[in-house]
């Protein structure tokens, strides 16, 4: 019986040492599996750092890129901006110089610079040509002008015997007038329309001033009224007792 007591006692030692080994042996697994998934973990939060500390050394670089390149492309724009003025000042100082060495020679009688503009201009005074007229042209060819396209209006002509209800042409908002005059082919008949073939007589009226031309159609004329200027051009008509006007408005 005492021998049977000490086997059992034995047995049940053996079977709590094997039930502690197992549980030992699981424990020591699972630990094992802990650390091995802690460290995929770490590994991979190590990778997912350095792949963002390089991403974001790499777009602090681009940032640094793109600012230096704004800076030369401003600094490359000021520089042109700047040649572009000092270009513009020389051009206009040499345009002054050799406006003023230009109307030098001209002042000069032994130079023959200018002599055929000097030999046109006399003969034209000589032709009776007023001067105010040709001051005006020569001043709208040294001024820069900005041109609207041409027009055309027909306007009737006044006679000793009929002066019809629209006889005057209103250019510049009202502020030049045209009128025109002209002269019947037979005063013996009643026809009061005027022959185109016989010189007529143009009235401008503007800033006060009354500006008569005569002569044959067709006649041009440059009319100068402030900022502005007019090239008009009277014409024959295919209406009875009228004339066309072709006229041009420009901006000086």
């Amino acid at each position: 019986m005492i021998y049977y007591s000490l086997n059992i006692k034995e047995k049940k030692k053996i079977n709590q040492g094997l039930t502690l080994d197992f549980y030992q042996a699981q424990n020591k697994y699972r630990q094992k599996q802990f650390r091995s998934i802690l460290n995929y973990i770490i590994k991979l939060l190590m990778i997912i750092v350095a792949v963002f500390i390089g991403w974001w050394l790499g777009n602090r670089d681009k940032l640094v890129l793109i600012q230096e390149n704004e800076k030369l492309i401003n600094d490359f724009n000021d520089q042109k901006i700047e040649l572009d003025r000092k270009l513009t000042d020389i051009r206009l100082k040499l345009k002054e110089a050799n406006l003023a060495l230009d109307t030098q020679n001209i002042k000069n009688k032994d130079n023959d610079f200018g002599r055929d503009s000097k030999n046109i201009l006399a003969s034209n005074l000589a032709k009776g040509v007023p001067e105010k007229d040709i001051i005006n042209a020569l001043r709208l060819l040294g001024y820069n002008k900005t041109c609207s396209k041409s027009d055309f209006k027909e306007l009737a002509v006044s006679t000793q015997s009929f002066i019809p209800p629209e006889n005057t042409l209103l250019l510049l908002s009202g502020g030049l007038k045209v009128k025109v005059e002209g002269n019947i082919s037979d005063k013996v008949t009643d026809n009061p329309y005027f022959d185109p073939s016989q010189p007529i007589r143009v009235i401008f009226i503007y800033l006060g001033n009354n500006d008569i031309v005569e002569g044959n159609l067709p006649i041009t004329r440059n009319i100068m009224a402030g900022k502005f200027s007019v090239n008009i051009k009277i014409m024959k008509s295919k209406v009875r007792g009228a004339v066309i006007v072709q006229y041009q408005n420009c901006k000086i």
